[in-house]
């Protein structure tokens, strides 16, 4: 039977973490440890700037015969090459804010205290890990079609790149598929956080809601209060850490959805295994972000409903007054902000990035 906290749920995410190079303990480490492992982090951001300087230049390679394929082969992948190691870059930045996270899901105040949340829990844990499931699923199918596609087809590279001449091409293929592996499973550890995050906060909120019905005097009323602060204080942290990632995942996810249309029109059938796989992987991932933040923010606005739904009829004047400032106050939609605040995380969204991704892609069409 699985746990019921959803900290086990990063616990995976966590190791990852330190696989790739970009985890720090909160607790003290010897100084050995520390520079050695700094020193394996850097190998690993060196090898990944060569890996996206490389892609990049092979635009400036072709620059004398340069086709509109040949700048779509190389920004429906490298965009999200960028973008995978920026937002687990911005993960570890934030780094304590996850500690601090992690502290309040282990907390009494976080755990679930009736049979109805404890069903809760486990039916957000049972998304959490289809999530996962679905993400390390495709991405381990990406970064072994990838290679094999290209060997079929007699290519240098499994994907668009520069190959510096004094490397030997064989060597290279290798490289980058090594390094394709380590951008993917970037992507996979930054959906499987912050969906899990998300889950959490969705969790807390119904939760609350739950208890709130029960609300009848001043005791459990204060408890209430004091959980919720907890949970905007948990989503508080959550924002900074999406606020700028996110924000870059969705203005790349426009331009992956809209060369990887382009390239689907005039590749191989063969090279579709992996273009329509990866096409689908890229439209999941802000649709599951977008669709988290809106049950986020529906949950949190039926909280003041619960309140007033509670047990106050009879209470005395004071707990009535106390009730009528937290519904105030609790009235206000939970959302997710991004760029800037100027977009929110939801439903809407989503559609929105897709309309304009569409729209940019007949661009390229026309330009064709």
């Amino acid at each position: 039977m699985m746990k019921l906290d959803l900290v086990s749920l990063l616990e995976p995410d966590i190791i990852a973490l330190k696989l790739v190079g970009f985890w720090k303990s909160s607790d003290d480490v010897s100084s050995f440890n520390r520079f050695y492992y700094r020193i394996y982090r850097g190998v690993v951001v060196a090898s990944t700037l060569v890996y996206l300087v490389c892609g990049f230049m092979y635009l400036y390679d072709k620059r004398e015969t340069l086709t509109l394929v040949d700048v779509n082969s190389v920004m429906f992948i490298h965009t999200t090459n960028v973008t995978n190691p920026m937002m687990v870059v911005s993960i570890f930045l934030n780094i304590k804010r996850l500690h601090a996270m992690i502290r309040q899901l282990e907390s009494a105040a976080f755990q679930p205290k009736s049979q109805k949340e404890f069903l809760y829990v486990y039916k957000w844990k049972r998304s959490s890990y289809f999530i996962k499931k679905i993400f390390y699923g495709v991405n381990i199918f990406l970064v072994t079609t990838g290679p094999i596609v290209a060997m079929l087809q007699g290519k240098c590279a499994p994907q668009a790149t520069y190959i510096p001449p004094w490397i030997y091409w064989r060597v290279y293929f290798w490289f980058q598929s090594t390094l394709t592996v380590y951008n993917a499973t970037m992507a996979s550890i930054y959906v499987s956080v912050l969906t899990t995050l998300l889950i959490e906060a969705i969790i807390q909120v119904a939760c609350l809601k739950e208890r709130l019905h029960c609300t009848e005097d001043k005791k459990y009323l204060v408890e209430s209060i004091k959980r919720h602060l907890q949970i905007i204080l948990f989503i508080e942290r959550l924002q900074h850490i999406c606020k700028i990632g996110l924000s870059v995942v969705f203005v790349s996810g426009v331009i992956n959805i809209c060369t990887t249309l382009s390239l689907v029109l005039e590749v191989t059938f063969i090279e579709l295994l992996f273009m329509v796989p990866y096409l689908g992987e890229i439209i999941l991932i802000i649709y599951v972000h977008c669709f988290y933040g809106s049950i986020l923010a529906s949950e949190s606005e039926e909280i003041a409903y619960s309140l007033f739904s509670s047990k106050w009829v009879s209470a005395d004047v004071s707990h009535k007054r106390n009730l009528a400032i937290f519904m105030i106050f609790s009235n206000k939609k939970i959302t997710i902000r991004l760029a800037g605040g100027m977009l929110t995380m939801t439903l809407p969204l989503f559609v929105q990035i897709i309309r304009t991704a569409y729209a940019y892609f007949n661009v390229l069409q026309s330009i064709d």
